[in-house]
């Protein structure tokens, strides 16, 4: 069997096991069998427990069994609750491998482009990897110059369908994002860095609502309204992680947040038009009045 397909059999196991909470052998091979990877055959007891012990060595996940109803459930879930790139990296999988089992369905399935600036994420991560400098051609959107800079690349991150690489630039104070799509030309220095050891990429981000941190704003708590139907998006997929609902009715919900409000937040605000409103601070509140007065402005006749 080729090592593709076993990696697809890991994955989908890990996936059916994590989202039903609990399953027996039974029930994992009713939906087993239903699966192009099964080929029609069930899986064995022998194989399943074969699988337990690959996908602990690989993913460091542990498929246990609970005597009562003997359901098998992952024991150490709490490994995908704090590993972002580990849990991101088995959901995506587990998307590609429902994709995989529904080829004939593709003309019914689908999916955008994300011009990610994929090409140089590999390079990127090498460089990481081995503690080198990178030098890169920018080119921000709406410049005509192309900068050359020498880098050191400390972290990737994924917003909104775009790459973007977090580096430390001698000419900065602090770390700086930059678009991989709008990286016109990478190249790895011999030059190596050290990466800090008291540096915590995850905690970089913390306060910012995507990429943009925004040296001059400062976090703060944000209290905002929101009116149906956009009450139910956000609660399914809240604006940030320090996201709470402070109390609700029929007519609106109202959300607290503790971040910085940076540009690239009160132009997601902004997406949502009336069916969101800010309440604290007065000040974030009057520049909203603001930009939405400017753009009244554009749109009178």
């Amino acid at each position: 069997m080729k090592l593709s397909k076993i990696f697809r059999q890991y994955i989908w196991l890990t996936d059916i096991i994590s989202r039903s909470g609990g399953i027996t052998l039974q029930e994992l091979n009713e939906r087993w069998i239903k699966t192009e990877l099964s080929e029609g055959v069930a899986m064995t007891r022998l194989s399943f427990n074969r699988y337990r012990t690959a996908i602990e060595e690989i993913f460091g996940i542990n498929i246990e069994c609970r005597r009562k109803g003997y359901q098998y459930y992952i024991e150490n879930d709490d490994v995908l609750k704090s590993n972002s790139l580990k849990h991101w990296m088995i959901d995506s999988l587990s998307v590609g491998n429902m994709l995989m089992d529904s080829l004939s369905m593709k003309d019914r399935i689908l999916l955008e482009n994300i011009p990610s600036g994929k090409m140089h994420l590999q390079p990127i991560i090498n460089a990481m990897k081995q503690g080198k400098k990178i030098r890169i051609e920018y080119q921000r959107f709406g410049k005509q110059e192309v900068r050359c800079i020498v880098v050191e690349p400390y972290a990737v991150k994924v917003f909104k369908q775009r790459w973007y690489l977090l580096a430390n630039n001698d000419n900065w104070e602090m770390p700086a994002v930059y678009a991989l799509d709008r990286i016109v030309s990478l190249a790895e220095k011999e030059e190596s860095f050290e990466y800090p050891t008291d540096f915590d990429a995850e905690a970089f981000f913390k306060d910012c609502y995507g990429v943009l941190c925004g040296t001059n704003d400062v976090a703060q708590k944000i209290v905002l309204r929101a009116y149906p139907p956009y009450v139910n998006y956000i609660r399914t997929l809240p604006l940030h992680a320090s996201q709470k609902e402070l109390n609700s009715n029929s007519e609106y919900a109202d959300f607290e947040l503790y971040l910085r409000p940076t540009f690239d937040f009160r132009q997601e605000l902004l997406c949502q038009g009336d069916e969101v409103e800010v309440l604290e601070p007065s000040t974030l509140r009057e520049e909203m009045r603001a930009l939405i007065q400017r753009m009244l402005v554009k749109y009178s006749i």
